[in-house]
């Protein structure tokens, strides 16, 4: 998909009809979104420039991300993109400063940035050129990550109302203690959304590490002086970011800790029982294994009420040690 945009008066207005050289040549930003190699020749051709400079993007190498010619600036970073069906994804956007023009290219982004800068409001003036559309865009990054922390944030609300049941009625919380099964399925159901919302955040921390970069290369060349206010209070922004990210993590972490935590308490009363069962049939058993031997001389074989008393025994012992267990809290 190619699109071209022109600023006419204050407003950011989108190219129709065929994209002709000559039009070509006349806009301040073109948007490239998982275009074809024809289309990308034509305007590397037509521009005079290289869309793809960077060999192979590494995410952990910088020298990868951004290069500086006498042509054009190239810096390529990372926006995190959320789909229909909650997936993060990371889509990596290049961004090209030549000719008095903004270049955009994407891959994994299906609208480019295009559903980005539709949001902007104000954001020209009839002086405004491809700087300023490069810093509405940052604007607009700004505005979609902390859209999508809000929804974090509001998810990791929810999860912690359904672990600790704070909110919940006395009723509920003793309904849901009561019924094991329905709470080992509410706690698996919480891990399996626990992981795409730990998923998302370790991916938005990656794309706010790969525009912090960016950032500070734009601060080391000199042809951005212009740029150096919007660029300081997108940084700023990203500050606010990434201790907002911090924090929904440390938040997941510890909502991860408190299901573990229910779950190892599940399974210690489930031990608890079991063990107390075991411990009260004791001296029934050890009772019926003594009578239940067979050799030939058994006093007791003869006796006329030992079979009452044998049952007797067994059941004062148990409602002993019940008790016993009781006076000791130990159920």
């Amino acid at each position: 998909m190619l699109k071209a945009y022109r600023i006419v008066g204050d407003e950011l207005e989108e190219v129709s009809g065929e994209l002709t050289a000559e039009t070509i040549c006349r806009v301040q930003w073109i948007d490239l979104s998982d275009c074809g190699t024809n289309e990308k020749s034509r305007i590397e051709q037509l521009l005079d420039i290289e869309l793809e400079p960077i060999n192979q993007y590494e995410p952990f190498k910088v020298s990868s991300h951004f290069s500086a010619t006498k042509r054009q600036l190239t810096m390529t970073g990372l926006l995190l993109t959320v789909d229909e069906s909650n997936d993060p994804h990371l889509a990596k956007i290049t961004f090209i400063r030549a000719k008095n023009k903004l270049i955009t290219v994407s891959n994994g982004a299906t609208k480019g940035l295009t559903s980005l800068i539709k949001e902007c409001e104000n954001c020209f003036t009839n002086r405004s050129d491809r700087d300023d559309i490069f810093a509405a865009i940052l604007d607009m990054i700004v505005d979609h990550t902390d859209n999508i922390l809000d929804q974090l944030g509001h998810d990791l609300d929810q999860i912690n109302n359904l672990v600790f049941q704070h909110h919940q009625s006395q009723k509920k919380r003793r309904l849901l203690r009561a019924s094991p099964r329905k709470r080992n399925r509410q706690l698996e159901s919480i891990l399996t959304r626990l992981g795409p919302t730990r998923e998302t955040l370790v991916k938005l921390r990656r794309s706010v590490l790969s525009f912090r970069r960016m950032i500070a290369f734009l601060r080391d060349q000199d042809s951005t002086k212009e740029l150096m206010p919007k660029l300081a209070a997108f940084e700023s922004d990203l500050k606010s970011i990434e201790e907002a990210e911090s924090d929904l993590s440390a938040t997941a972490g510890f909502l991860l800790d408190g299901v573990v935590g229910y779950i190892g308490l599940l399974q210690n009363n489930v031990m608890n029982i079991l063990t107390l069962i075991t411990l009260l049939l004791t001296p029934a058993m050890v009772i019926s294994a003594i009578y239940g031997m067979n050799f030939k001389y058994m006093p007791e074989l003869q006796w006329a009420y030992g079979y009452p008393l044998s049952l007797l025994a067994i059941v004062a012992s148990t409602a002993g040690l019940w008790l016993w267990v009781r006076a000791r809290g130990l159920s």
